[in-house]
């Protein structure tokens, strides 16, 4: 929406509040009360946090990984039955724990992305309420760290 067509909106809701409040004015004896109002300018929203977990390694690395399920206000919550894990695209692996709440990403040689999917069911009775989270590994190749020095035999030297 460009900038005019926020402030034709912004002034057509200024003009039909004063009406609002013109219209049902309190009968206000001086003095006695008083009230103040203003409008601002409109905010977006801010952007919903995505579920996605971004980690980096090597392709001589491997990361644990552990769920911790938690509600809308931050606090633990349970899950019914076992988490899965899945590679969605890539070639890194995972290995997963007995109780599903926590693996181990394993990278593959070759350095490229991997996504992983993780699902659990919130619903604790008969139902299900999936749940779901999207793990990104980034596998980039080892770099050399020293040059390996090694020396041979000595030797005589060459005569002249």
């Amino acid at each position: 929406m460009n900038d005019h067509k926020h402030t034709s909106l912004i002034c057509r809701l200024f003009r039909d509040v004063l009406e609002l409040v013109e219209q049902n004015k309190p009968r206000i004896h001086p003095g006695r009360v008083r009230f103040e109002w203003g409008v601002g300018l409109v905010n977006t929203k801010p952007p919903k946090k995505e579920n996605m977990l971004a980690l980096k390694i090597t392709n001589e690395q491997q990361i644990p990984v552990t769920l911790t399920p938690k509600t809308d206000t931050g606090k633990p919550a349970k899950l019914d039955g076992k988490p899965t894990w899945e590679v969605v695209d890539g070639e890194a692996t995972v290995t997963v724990s007995e109780d599903g709440l926590s693996a181990m990403l394993i990278s593959s040689d070759d350095p490229g992305d991997t996504e992983f999917m993780v699902k659990a069911d919130a619903d604790l009775g008969e139902g299900i309420e999936e749940v779901s989270d999207i793990i990104k590994l980034t596998v980039a190749g080892a770099t050399a760290k020293n040059l390996g020095l090694s020396a041979g035999a000595p030797e005589a030297k060459p005569t002249a």
